[in-house]
């Protein structure tokens, strides 16, 4: 059935909980009822998700898709994690040690965790993720995988990891994106066909129980936990509502508690930090430096020609859009990396002011003049029609080319579609799309630029961007173990991009999430709190778990 009247386990319904003084002090009357400490993780109730968009699957090392991680980060483990710092937690690691060269990185597991499913977890599950998910398949390990010499497991719960050369964002790779899968389910199948992809075994703190597609995700308590006093809910469920209006509704009513920053509409930030009963927060989204980004297919006219690109970049007025479509809540980008990464980041670029007079000489030099309709060319631009910001900058962007001879139709499109249509099959003239740049530029920059990543994947290089020298400044980058010298690379990678005009850099995207403040744990720790949420308390459950 669909879990709408959000009852615990101990079949209490939350919101009866919740209906008065009176009611809460019965409860509280009951043998056998105690009540910790008001900033101790409780036990109990349902954690309800409202998102836009329903994954296809939910192999999360096959696909960066935020729809994926969102649902499936409770479900899996990491060897560690990703604090808000950009440090380490342990997680399935208990412990682990770096050589005093930097190229040996030993990884202490946790005895006896097991998967969902019963079987033994063990060091063979690791190695078998890195050697044969992750590095061939997801797009940022793809990257690492040629300064990675080895993966060994010596025992059950060792780890060992060889470099070739000291690497700067190695570990924070294995933080971030390392999500370790059974090898007894995935060895020897097609990891995209396996039935695991919908119906996953994990380590984490969740476990998969049903999906009704189309309409909600639940996953259970895992009482295997391998922290034995986590998980605090007794379930998680994932709604997914398309609409934005309808899901922050949803929120705002309490029949959702909790939307991430990728549906959350900009639009409603100002009213939501009114509500008391909401937390509105821009913390927790460390990791990121995300950037909404105009991409161009650089392998198709007029998209090829610089001059093109030029002129659209003069054509685009960035602070427009960022007053209309997120509310003046972002900055303008002057390149490829966010500020945010402030050590790789560099204002000194060249950039496109906004000046039709000057986009409409570059497209007569780039041999387009007006025909007699006064339109120099047609094409499109694509979006996620459940991304509201990305939509009205989409249409906004069209009406702006459209000043300079430039017919556009927008294509507002479910996420399965888009990506078939810009990065498996490259039919796409222009994309409004949002990328993240961090935690480190290896991993979120190097995927869209380097030419070794044009490939039918998502997230990838779909502009099919090519240039040697941008090529090799990306690797030397990513192989220097020195953030110093690192850093003076990126800043030389995101002149040439610009000067190139790779892509049009729209806005530094806003991140803020918003949860019921009757949950704790959210938000607090980690640089991808959005995933993290499988600490997650209900402010009004119990000290013991019943």
């Amino acid at each position: 059935m669909i879990i709408s009247e959000r009852m615990t386990e101990g079949a209490v319904s939350r919101r009866g909980m919740l209906k008065g003084t009176a009611a809460l002090m019965a409860t509280m009357s009951l043998p056998g009822f105690v009540r910790a400490a008001s900033d101790a993780p409780l036990y109990g109730g349902v954690f309800i998700v409202g998102a836009a968009e329903e994954p296809r699957h939910l192999n999360l090392n096959t696909s960066t898709d935020i729809a994926i991680k969102l649902i499936a980060n409770p479900i899996f483990s990491k060897l560690v994690g990703l604090k808000s710092d950009l440090t380490t937690k342990p997680d399935l690691a208990k412990s682990w040690t770096v050589s005093e060269d930097k190229l040996v990185y030993t990884f202490n597991l946790h005895d006896g965790v097991k998967w969902h499913d019963g079987e033994p977890f063990g060091a063979a599950d690791v190695k078998f993720s890195f050697e044969k998910i992750l590095f061939p398949l997801h797009n940022v390990g793809k990257t690492l995988q040629p300064f990675v010499k080895s993966v060994e497991a010596p025992d059950a719960t060792t780890v060992v990891f060889t470099l070739n050369s000291p690497n700067d964002y190695f570990v924070t790779f294995v933080a971030g994106q390392g999500f370790i899968q059974p090898r007894h389910i995935y060895e020897g199948t097609d990891f995209s066909q396996n039935p695991a992809n919908l119906r996953p075994v994990g380590t984490g703190p969740f476990k998969f129980s049903n999906w009704r597609r189309g309409q909600e995700l639940e996953i259970v308590r895992n009482e295997n936990y391998f922290l034995k006093d986590q998980p605090y809910v007794d379930r998680i469920v994932t709604r997914f509502i398309p609409e934005p209006s309808a899901r922050i509704n949803a929120l705002v009513n309490g029949e959702v508690d909790y939307v991430t920053y990728a549906d959350l509409p900009p639009s409603m930030v100002a009213e939501l930090r009114k509500n008391k009963d909401l937390v509105v927060t821009s913390a927790g989204h460390e990791a990121w430096g995300s950037l909404v980004e105009l991409m161009m297919n650089l392998d198709k006219e007029p998209f090829s020609k610089l001059e093109v690109r030029q002129a659209i970049a003069h054509a685009v007025n960035r602070d427009f859009i960022i007053e209309k479509a997120v509310y003046g809540l972002a900055k303008p980008a002057t390149g490829p990396i966010s500020s945010q990464l402030a050590w790789a980041y560099t204002p000194d670029t060249i950039q496109y002011p906004y000046d039709v007079a000057k986009a409409n000489a570059l497209l007569d030099k780039a041999g387009y003049p007006r025909g007699a309709d006064g339109v120099r060319f047609s094409t499109s631009v694509t979006t996620n029609r459940s991304t509201e910001a990305f939509v009205k900058a989409a249409q906004i962007i069209a009406e702006q080319l459209k000043a300079v001879g430039i017919a556009v139709t927008v294509n507002a499109l479910d996420t399965a579609t888009v990506n078939e249509m810009v990065f498996t099959k490259r039919e796409f003239g222009m994309y409004v799309n949002s990328l993240t740049t961090g935690p480190d530029p290896a991993m979120g920059v190097q995927r869209q630029y380097v030419s070794a990543n044009i490939r039918p994947v998502p997230n990838t290089n779909a502009i099919g961007y090519r240039n040697p020298v941008v090529d090799k400044l990306l690797g030397d980058a990513a192989h220097n173990p020195s953030r110093e010298e690192r850093a003076k690379l990126y800043k030389d990678v995101s002149r040439i991009l610009c000067e190139d005009v790779a892509m049009v850099w729209l806005y530094e995207n806003p991140t803020f999430s918003a949860f019921n403040a009757r949950f704790g744990n959210l938000h607090t720790w980690a640089a991808e709190s959005i995933y993290a949420y499988g600490d997650v308390y209900w402010k009004e459950g119990n000290a013991t778990r019943g």
